[in-house]
């Protein structure tokens, strides 16, 4: 399963850090993990950050912006919300693309009035003015940052970068071991500016590990391995004159979805169908698709091509492949392999 939501009574102290330390990441009042995600049409896989703050301190250019942010009053308390940061957040969502949050009490409370995280915030005032606002969620050992708004007249005072800091300096002097700032995409350049507050490392979810981020690899991502795993097959197929199609599976993601009865659906977003094929006299729609976790190649049948059992409307589509929106469901296993040529001989045996 390539995304999970947990939803605990309660995510603050030791449970949250467990999470965190896990590779998990919040999303409003639940907890989520995820390995590959869709942006603008393409597959990215988000790679979880943490800045372990033992012995930690500034580099000379955030101590910059550290200095020249001094001139304002920075203010820790438990997380409220007012009317002040309802209006600072309408004028900051302007800047954002995509799904955006109405309120910010959606985006932080679900519209609730309780939240199940135990939630700080640093206040940055102008001379009483509000400038800025970020908000933290606080473990036994662990901080992890979750929100952070500003007033675009003060732009130039990189306020984004500074709230960040003024959390980072929050958990050295309370003792915290770990910062969490969430998440980067490697190819996606937008959340490149968590990496600037310093040596962080990343999770290696495979092997559960955290490591110096300079370790990580491209071509190790998940996103990036499926792929590639997909057009190797394709490649084969059209050299054994199979016809055939890739497809993009938005609803791969789709971690709600248990399964149903005795029947799994795909859980995968990339997919082969091989066309006109008969197999026991029937034609038959017959998927090949790519376990990650098991690192093999599957072959099934599926149902859901002509009779659905859910139809599935999704916005989202792939710049290379053409999108399948309904569920399918995985009705006969007929082999896995490592290996490309074990199923091909396979759907040519058929």
């Amino acid at each position: 399963m390539f995304t999970q939501f947990h939803n605990p009574p309660n995510l603050h102290g030791e449970i949250l850090d467990i999470y965190l330390a896990n590779g998990w990441f919040r999303s409003g009042q639940y907890i989520y993990t995820s390995k590959i995600l869709n942006f603008e049409g393409e597959l990215f896989s988000p790679i979880r950050i943490r800045l372990p703050l033992e012995d930690y301190t500034f580099r000379k250019s955030l101590r910059k912006i550290w200095n020249k942010n001094q001139k304002f009053q920075t203010i820790f308390h438990k997380a409220f919300i007012n009317k002040e940061k309802e209006d600072l957040y309408k004028r900051y969502k302007t800047r954002l693309d995509g799904y955006v949050a109405k309120t910010l009490k959606d985006s932080l409370q679900e519209g609730g009035e309780t939240t199940v995280y135990d939630t700080y915030e640093a206040a940055i005032y102008d001379d009483g003015k509000l400038i800025a606002v970020s908000y933290f969620d606080l473990g036994e050992n662990s901080i992890a940052s979750i929100k952070g708004i500003f007033d675009l007249e003060y732009s130039s005072y990189s306020l984004g970068i500074y709230t960040m800091l003024a959390e980072i300096e929050y958990g050295k002097k309370n003792g915290f071991k770990y910062y969490y700032p969430g998440y980067i995409i490697p190819g996606y350049p937008k959340f490149d500016y968590k990496l600037r507050i310093g040596a962080v490392d990343y999770y290696k979810a495979e092997f559960d590990l955290w490591l110096p981020f300079e370790k990580m690899k491209n071509e190790e991502l998940p996103s990036v391995v499926i792929d590639n795993q997909i057009v190797t097959m394709s490649h084969a197929l059209e050299k054994a004159d199979l016809n055939h199609k890739i497809y993009f599976y938005p609803l791969f993601d789709k971690g709600y979805l248990g399964n149903i009865g005795e029947l799994a659906e795909l859980k995968t977003p990339i997919f082969i169908k091989i066309k006109n094929l008969i197999f026991e006299g029937e034609k038959r729609n017959i998927v090949i698709e790519y376990d990650l976790q098991k690192q093999v190649f599957r072959l099934g049948q599926f149902h859901g091509f002509g009779h659905p059992i859910q139809s599935y409307y999704d916005a989202t589509t792939h710049k290379k492949y053409d999108t399948f929106r309904t569920l399918l469901i995985r009705e006969l296993l007929i082999a896995e392999s490592e290996s490309v040529e074990e199923i091909i001989e396979e759907i040519l045996n058929l």
